[in-house]
């Protein structure tokens, strides 16, 4: 007994010492996939810029195949229409984003001043003026922003007039990479339906319908994503203009050009746009700064909870401790583009996670109260999970994407049933064993049959006979 014991403890400490080496494992894989992808960080960029781009175009060119224009002619339409919609906004806002960020640069060394003002007031009106040790601090302090906003102010302004030899380079390169990725979305939103019917063809016959449907989710949620917050920050960034003009707000179309950006970084972007306009209305009156946090405020609001859900019904939610999570490491491999990017990716990923849990485990991820996987859970007719649904949560994808076949759909989903329904038998054919070979059982314990009484009744009167 004690040599059995000492087994199973063995047994069991072998298997924490190897799920803790696994763990171990996938830490260190985890860290060097993080520091390959920061030294090809600008390939991986250029990449998903390409990527998401194409997926931008996509509806486009599938509206304009559907009206018998050929996919190569419809996928460069698509991106012209796009490059032209880029084009006016830059050509609308680049003149007013450039002129008012300079302002404010130049501008820096006066608020200085006025926050020095203030604090002499303040130390004035409190009586704290004796305080030179206190005072000397918060002037140093002051003191060390304002040569520091002075400096970037003046470099600033010189690049933008004159142009560093650097910064030229660095617009080049930038240019060339935007030019490529242009390139690659071309190619991608022409040819992603056959693309990704050959990586399911390569995956095999057996694993082809689940791949093609892996690979659905992904497009759907990275794709979706992308254009319905597209269209969601560009309304937030009118709304922020249209109220900050009325207002009198000095730097209405900077805050907005900010805003539209900045909200593509949930949770912290909206914060820091309401920080930045109040800030700045904050120097010129302090009514007109508590009338710009509510314009921001209202207007943030308004997006996200009521455009943002009519818009985004088709889109993948994403919880903010995911978004926070893809943030940071989009920061590490790829600065603002790679936070901008970690979104959409973000997106991808949770659907991928939620397709392959719920059709390997059987079991319902996604739930209306959720929190990390909340969405609209589907079940077909027998109860079973639908988890392309889940992963999905657009019960009409299927209807308009390139991507799946009707037939390959109706295999994954009828193989994905029969399997669990396959487990239900299972488990109902072994309660039914098991209950025949207790009513057996019982039946060998206690026989109450005719033939077994009048058996016993015959053997009774044999033995009183001899008797």
């Amino acid at each position: 007994m004690g040599n059995k014991d000492a087994d199973e403890k063995y047994v069991t400490w072998r298997r924490r010492l190897v799920v803790a080496w696994a763990i171990v494992g996938a830490i260190a894989l985890f860290v060097l996939a993080v520091r390959g992808l920061s030294m090809i960080g600008a390939a991986v960029e250029l990449l998903l810029m390409g990527i998401i781009i194409g997926f931008i175009c996509s509806p486009i060119t599938n509206a304009l195949e559907d009206r018998r224009v050929p996919r190569a002619l419809a996928a460069l339409v698509s991106l012209l229409v796009v490059l032209a919609v880029l084009a006016a906004v830059i050509v609308v806002l680049g003149g007013t984003f450039v002129q008012q960020s300079v302002e404010v640069l130049r501008q820096v060394p006066t608020y200085v001043r006025s926050v020095q003002d203030a604090l002499s007031s303040f130390w004035e009106s409190y009586g704290t003026s004796d305080n030179e040790q206190l005072q000397n601090m918060v002037n140093s302090i002051v003191q060390t922003v304002s040569s520091a906003g002075s400096s970037m102010a003046s470099d600033t302004v010189r690049q933008l007039s004159n142009g560093a030899v650097s910064g030229l380079f660095d617009t080049v390169d930038n240019l060339v990479n935007f030019f490529l990725a242009l390139i690659l979305a071309y190619w991608f939103a022409k040819d992603y339906p056959v693309i990704v019917r050959e990586l399911a063809t390569i995956a095999g016959p057996t694993r082809k319908d689940d791949i093609t449907l892996l690979l659905a989710v992904m497009s759907r949620s990275m794709g979706g994503y992308m254009r319905g917050q597209l269209i969601c920050s560009f309304i937030n960034g009118i709304a922020v203009w249209l109220g900050l003009a009325l207002l009198g707000h000095p730097y209405a179309g900077l805050i907005a050009i900010i805003t539209f950006f900045m909200h593509f970084v949930p949770v912290i972007g909206p914060f820091v746009s309401a920080a930045l306009a109040t800030l700045l209305a904050l120097f010129e009156s302090p009514w007109l700064a508590l009338w710009s946090l509510v314009v921001m405020v209202v207007a943030a609001n308004v997006t996200d909870n009521v455009i943002s859900p009519l818009i985004m019904r088709s889109a993948v939610k994403i919880h903010p401790v995911l978004s926070i999570v893809g943030i940071v490491i989009g920061n590490c491999l790829g600065g603002i583009v790679g936070m901008v990017l970690a979104i959409p990716l973000t997106a991808a990923i949770r659907g991928v996670f939620v397709y392959y849990f719920e059709t390997r485990a059987k079991r319902q991820l996604v739930s209306e109260d959720g929190a990390l996987f909340q969405s609209t859970p589907h079940q077909d007719a027998q109860g079973n999970v639908e988890a392309v649904y889940d992963a999905l949560d657009d019960e009409k994808f299927f209807e308009s994407t390139r991507l799946v076949t009707s037939s390959a759909w109706s295999r994954a989903r009828k193989a994905t049933n029969t399997a669990s329904n396959d487990d239900e038998n299972a488990v109902y054919t072994a309660d039914m064993s098991k209950n025949r070979n207790v009513a057996t059982n019982k039946q060998d314990g206690d026989d109450t049959s005719p033939a077994a009484k009048a058996s016993a009744s015959s053997t009774d009167e044999e033995k009183h006979e001899r008797v």
